[in-house]
């Protein structure tokens, strides 16, 4: 018996002296971050602002790679079948936890076992909008409005199953109230429907109705931060009036293969902390409309994760949504 614990740990030393060697040294060669959408969207340009500065902190270069389609699930696939050696790094947001839910039987990955958080990058509240013109001046107006008239108020989306949609949804069922949904292709076609009273309201950013808000189209009556954001004050929020349920901001990460050792998830989570801070990062984050998170670490991003998985899960469930 002894004999054979003695050729085991023969066998076994060297390979455990080898995988903290190699994650000691770690990088050794450049990392990709896979952006599992298009250029030029909101993932990508945080993706691009920060590789920079991440590859001065890491000491190689990080290349920016963007594998688009079906929703985000083929470049989140690619990265959940990558080497757990940290040299293959996925950006994340909302969508993240909402696609296992809508599309069950799609999904080749498993969120919760896949994947190794890194570090959480940043937020951004959503909004309400109603057109400028509207009767509609708060949220509970609304609210007020569809309970006298159930169904006769619209209410746009980035289509369906979109985290704009399931923010509708959260909305109708937490207050009682019915909606007729109008799903568009993206939360930017809704709100440019909005400016043209073709609907009633959308959820989206500030960053994305930005040209629609200076321009006098539409106006922003309620947002999902806990806090009025800095950038705008004087729009309250549905926690202040009581509405906690809605208290649900967009957020973006980076995670790793799930085996990633647990000193090159260290390395590069400090990494993220000394980069994220940096004055062009920030201000390149700004034009997208995501700040800092209070809290840039894994356990952080974890949180967010566990947390919309369920909350996702119930919203679908509830609603009955399928994918189209």
């Amino acid at each position: 018996m002894k004999s054979w614990q003695r050729l085991l740990s023969s066998l076994t030393l060297p390979l455990f002296l080898y995988s903290a060697s190699a994650s000691a040294a770690y990088p050794e060669q450049p990392v990709r971050l896979i952006a599992p959408y298009g250029a030029g969207g909101s993932s990508d340009v945080l993706a691009r602002a920060l590789s920079e500065q991440l590859a001065k902190e890491l000491g190689q270069p990080v290349i920016v790679e963007n594998r688009a389609g079906a929703g985000s699930m083929i470049g989140t696939s690619y990265v959940a079948g990558a080497a757990p050696d940290g040299y293959t790094l996925l950006l994340v947001d909302v969508p993240f936890t909402i696609i296992p839910a809508l599309y069950p039987d799609r999904v080749k990955y498993d969120v919760s076992k896949d994947f190794a958080p890194v570090a959480l990058l940043g937020v951004a509240p959503m909004y309400l909008f109603v057109h400028q013109d509207s009767p509609i001046k708060t949220y509970q107006d609304l609210i007020e409005t569809a309970k006298k008239n159930p169904g006769q108020l619209s209410i746009g989306s980035g289509g369906n199953g979109s985290f704009t949609h399931l923010l509708a949804e959260l909305l109708m069922s937490n207050t009682g109230i019915e909606l007729t949904h109008v799903p568009y292709k993206s939360a930017a076609a809704s709100v440019t429907d909005l400016a043209g009273r073709q609907i009633d309201a959308s959820f989206t950013t500030i960053a994305s109705a930005k040209a629609l808000i200076d321009g006098g189209k539409i106006r922003p009556i309620a947002s999902t931060s806990m806090e009025p954001h800095p950038a705008t004050p004087d729009v309250p929020t549905f926690h202040a009036g009581g509405l906690d349920t809605l208290n649900v901001q967009s957020w973006w990460g980076i995670v790793a293969p799930a085996g990633t050792p647990a000193a090159i998830i260290s390395r590069l989570e400090s990494a993220l902390a000394a980069a994220l801070p940096d004055p062009s990062v920030q201000q390149r984050f700004a034009t997208v409309g995501v700040s800092p998170p209070q809290n840039h670490g894994a356990a952080a991003l974890q949180t967010a994760v566990t947390e919309d998985l369920a909350r996702w899960k119930d919203v679908i469930s509830k609603a009955g949504i399928s994918a189209e």
